[in-house]
C-alpha cells in the first residue's frame, strides 16, 4: 500500500458498509459513508411511535450467527429471547409447539401436538441434531440451489408438517411461501435456530447499526446525501456535485448506481408489517405465532413487548403486537380483512384492538437462486476501484451482510497493497 492512506467512499450506512468502515479504520483509512437516509442502519431501522418501538419489518436477531459473535456486544444490546418453539393456529384450533431438544420438559406435550405425525417429529429431533453437528460451511455444501420444498420433501416430512410449520416459520423468514429459496439457507437457519437464540434488542433492531456506528473513530459520515451513479473512481450526488476516491465499497444495490447491472441483479422480495395496540394483554408466552390457515392474511404474529418490555412505553398497559402478511398488501383496502383474521386468530374482542402503523417494504430481502457461506475477498471487486458489499453478494441475512462488508474491505486493502 501507498504511504499516503487511500481515500475510499462507502455508500451506504447499513451493517455492511459499517462493518467495512471498521476495517478500513483498522487499516488506518478514513472512510466517507455516504447514506441516503437521515441515519445509519439501511434495512435495520426502528422508529418510535407513540411510545412504542417499531421495527421496519418484523426481524430478529440470530444470537449464534458468526459475525453476530464477532461485532455486536449482545450484553450492552440488552437483548431478550424469543423461546424456541412456536404458537401454531389453524382455521378450527391452536396449540403450542415447543424444541424438546432445548426444552427436555415439554418433550411429551410436542410428541402429542398436531403439528405433525410422530415420524415428523423424530426427524426434526434428528435434523437438529445433525446440523448442529455440522460446520457452518457444510450447511450449504451441495444445498446452494436445491430449493427447500425439495429438501423437505427429500427427507421424508409429511405434508401436515410442512403446511403447519415449515411453511409459515421459514416462509416467514424468506419472505415467499412457496419454499423456493435454497435449502443451504434453511439448513443454516435451522442449525441457527437450534444452537442459539432468536432475540430483540431493547433499542429495537436499529440498535445494531448504532453500536457498530459507535465503534468507528475516523469515519466521515454523510447523511441526506443520494448517490445518482458511480463511474470509475467517481461519485455523482443527486445535486451533480462529483467525488474522486481511490476506491469505492457499493454496500447497497450496485444495480441502481453502476452503468451496466441494470438487470442483472435477481431482484428484491417485499412485505408487509402491520402494528397494533391491544388494550388487553395477550400472553403467548414469547413464542412466534404461526398461522396455518388458507383464509387468513396473516403468516405470523407475535406479541413484542413480552419478549422485550422497551418496546411498549411504560404508560401503556396493553400488547404491542407485530403481524406480518403473506402478501404484500399494495393499499389500505386490506387492513380491515388483516384485522378480522388477527381477531379471530387472537379471540380478541374487536373494541382492543388499535392500528398504529403498516410498513410496505419493497426491498426486504435479495432474491438469490444460488447462495453461498462466504467468498474470496477478490470476488467482491466489480472493476479497478469499485467493490461490492451487502447481504445479495452471498445470501439474504445479517450475517452475510456483516460479512460481506469484511470481504469487500479486505479485498479493496488486498487490491490496493
Amino acid at each position: 500500500m501507498s504511504a499516503t492512506p487511500l481515500k475510499v467512499i462507502i455508500i451506504g450506512a447499513g451493517v455492511a458498509g459499517l462493518v467495512a468502515a471498521r476495517h478500513l479504520e483498522e487499516a488506518g483509512i478514513s472512510p466517507i459513508i455516504i447514506d441516503a437516509e437521515d441515519r445509519v442502519g439501511g434495512r435495520l431501522k426502528t422508529d418510535r411511535e407513540q411510545g412504542f418501538l417499531l421495527d421496519r419489518g418484523f426481524q430478529v436477531l440470530l444470537t449464534e450467527y458468526p459475525e453476530v459473535k464477532r461485532y455486536l456486544d449482545l450484553e450492552a444490546l440488552a437483548i431478550n429471547t424469543y423461546r424456541p418453539g412456536a404458537h401454531v393456529h389453524t382455521r378450527t384450533q391452536h396449540f403450542r409447539f415447543v424444541d424438546p431438544l432445548r426444552e427436555p420438559a415439554q418433550v411429551i406435550r410436542s410428541a402429542l401436538s398436531p403439528l405433525g405425525v410422530l415420524a415428523d417429529k423424530v426427524k426434526l429431533g434428528q435434523l437438529g441434531l445433525r446440523l448442529r453437528a455440522a460446520s457452518n460451511e457444510a450447511c450449504f455444501e451441495g444445498y446452494e440451489s436445491k430449493p427447500t420444498i425439495d429438501y423437505l420433501r427429500e427427507i421424508g416430512f409429511t405434508e401436515q408438517i410442512i403446511e403447519r410449520f415449515f411453511r409459515p416459520f421459514f416462509g416467514g423468514i424468506f419472505l415467499e411461501q412457496e419454499l423456493a429459496t435454497p435449502a443451504a439457507m434453511f439448513r443454516y437457519i435451522f442449525k441457527m435456530f437450534g444452537s442459539g437464540s432468536a432475540a430483540l434488542p431493547a433499542g429495537g433492531i436499529e440498535a445494531i447499526p448504532r453500536q457498530l456506528a459507535a465503534q468507528l473513530q475516523q469515519s466521515e459520515f454523510r447523511f441526506n446525501q443520494r448517490v445518482r451513479n458511480v463511474n470509475g473512481n467517481q461519485v455523482t450526488l443527486d445535486d451533480g456535485s462529483q467525488l474522486s476516491a481511490d476506491g469505492i465499497i457499493l454496500a447497497c444495490a450496485p444495480d441502481r448506481l453502476v452503468e451496466g447491472l441494470s438487470g442483472q441483479t435477481e431482484g428484491w422480495k417485499s412485505t408487509t408489517n402491520l402494528y397494533y395496540y391491544s388494550s388487553r394483554r395477550l400472553r403467548e408466552n414469547r413464542l412466534i405465532n404461526l398461522v396455518f390457515d388458507p383464509t387468513s392474511t396473516i403468516n405470523t404474529f407475535t406479541v413484542l413487548d413480552e419478549v422485550s418490555p422497551n418496546y411498549r412505553g411504560e404508560k401503556q398497559g396493553g400488547s404491542l403486537i407485530s403481524i406480518t402478511l403473506k402478501k404484500s398488501l399494495g393499499s389500505d383496502e386490506g387492513i380491515a380483512q388483516v384485522e378480522q383474521d388477527f381477531l379471530r386468530h387472537s379471540r380478541l374482542p374487536s373494541d382492543a384492538l388499535t392500528f398504529l402503523r403498516r410498513y410496505n417494504i419493497e426491498r426486504a430481502l435479495p432474491k438469490i437462486s444460488q447462495v453461498a457461506f462466504k467468498q474470496d475477498p477478490s470476488h467482491s471487486r466489480l472493476t479497478e476501484s469499485i467493490f461490492l458489499a451487502g447481504d445479495q453478494q452471498l445470501n439474504g441475512s445479517l450475517d452475510a451482510a456483516m460479512r460481506s462488508g469484511r470481504l469487500a474491505a479486505l479485498g479493496l486493502l488486498e487490491a490496493a497493497s
